[in-house]
């Protein structure tokens, strides 16, 4: 689920609920957040900073001590986990601690590594256990699919979809000393999909990891045509198209519009 900003009748926006959590997903309490900034974007990770004071009309903050590196947040509104990245300012009359939340499924995995692993390649054709090809997902054949055998060490990870558009799709990799959140990025580029890591709660709110792959090409019904077209198959001319993933909102942004303000 993506970041969205509610706002009130006064189209101020409203504070998120921002609820500190032990690694397991077990809730502590709910921080008291001032100066929030946001960031999120599709193929990025989430990033949100707060800030944190030890003392609030004269009382102390009843967290304080529990706000350290690498505990979780949990945000209400958006259902989302972050894991939590400490610095501390020592005021004349306060301490302050900001707070960096990192999307939970990015630092996860950034942080599990791949080692010698050869998909398609020679040295992979060359396993005594090759049978056939791997391609982007087989869930009827596990050891010949890239998905599974890339998240052999991310089994907490769901893959819950996708797209039947590319799960077919066989390509050469070679991941040595990488990250899988790394060979996710990797994998995007080379298919041109998208990965969208989830880290929600389930319906008894324990922490639920997923991963959905979607196709950012188009589609020929016809002819299976795949490319980046609208509205008319450039090899067949058939109107029939499955589009990519995302809406068309038929805004268009030239370079000179964008601005770094």
């Amino acid at each position: 689920m993506s970041i969205h900003i509610d706002f009130d009748v006064a189209n101020n926006p409203r504070t998120p609920t921002f609820i500190l959590a032990e690694r397991n997903g077990d809730k502590l309490g709910l921080i008291e957040s001032q100066n929030i900034h946001i960031k999120d974007s599709l193929r990025d990770e989430s990033e949100i900073t707060f800030e944190v004071y030890k003392y609030l009309d004269n009382k102390e903050n009843y967290l304080w001590d529990k706000i350290k590196n690498f505990k979780l947040v949990w945000c209400r509104e958006w259902d989302k986990w972050f894991e939590i990245h400490i610095e501390i300012t020592e005021m004349e009359n306060n301490v302050i601690k900001t707070i960096n939340c990192t999307d939970l499924g990015t630092s996860e995995l950034s942080q599990i590594n791949l080692y010698s692993v050869e998909i398609n390649t020679e040295d992979d054709i060359a396993r005594e256990d090759y049978k056939i090809p791997t391609v982007l997902y087989n869930p009827e054949h596990p050891e010949a699919s890239l998905l599974h055998r890339i998240m052999e060490k991310a089994t907490h990870y769901k893959v819950v979809y996708v797209s039947p558009t590319i799960a077919n799709i066989q390509r050469t990799f070679s991941f040595d000393d990488k990250s899988l959140y790394d060979a996710f990025q990797e994998i995007s580029e080379e298919i041109n999909c998208l990965f969208i890591i989830n880290v929600c709660s389930d319906l008894d709110g324990n922490i639920l990891r997923t991963i959905s792959v979607y196709d950012l090409e188009s589609n020929c019904v016809s002819c299976g045509y795949r490319g980046e077209f609208t509205d008319i198959c450039p090899k067949c001319g058939n109107t029939d198209i499955k589009e990519g993933y995302g809406n068309d909102t038929n805004i268009f942004i030239s370079a000179d519009e964008l601005s770094n303000n």
